[in-house]
């Protein structure tokens, strides 16, 4: 088997666009295949998606997972800006009025992305949808 015939460097068509190819190598479209390489048509990218996860890989379409562990999601938070809005958050917590956001933070065995908590929260520390998705999808990484 060749390098170019290993799941983690290989080439998909996607929906019959024959102008791109998805990279499993660099998790990206390029205009052009290597020379000796070969392709797999595919559907969609949904699919695509679908068959990369089961190898680790990234695919197209980028997914929000529903929940990560509280390390996760404090670690993305301080990544998000050199620990600023790790303290932010951690601010705001402590000073909720309901002792139950407190427990929920500081016991909880992972943070749900549609956690009532967790979109109080967000409002609380100025989050848009966006960046929160954003920061499930970073923390999930690590």
């Amino acid at each position: 088997m060749t390098d170019f015939q290993m799941p983690e460097n290989w080439f998909w068509m996607v929906g019959g666009d024959d102008n791109r190819f998805w990279s499993s190598a660099t998790g990206a479209y390029v205009a052009d295949l290597p020379e000796e390489a070969g392709f797999t048509h595919i559907l969609n990218e949904d699919e695509l998606t679908e068959v990369l996860t089961a190898y680790g890989l990234p695919g197209p379409v980028v997914r929000v997972p529903d929940r990560v562990s509280p390390a996760q999601a404090e670690i993305a938070l301080f990544n998000f800006d050199n620990g600023g809005l790790l303290a932010d958050v951690n601010a705001v917590i402590e000073a909720f009025p309901y002792e139950p956001v407190r427990i929920w933070w500081r016991k909880a065995t992972y943070i749900s992305r549609g956690h009532a908590y967790l979109q109080a929260l967000a409002i609380e520390v100025g989050l848009t949808d966006e960046q929160v998705d954003g920061l499930f999808v970073a923390a999930v990484k690590l």
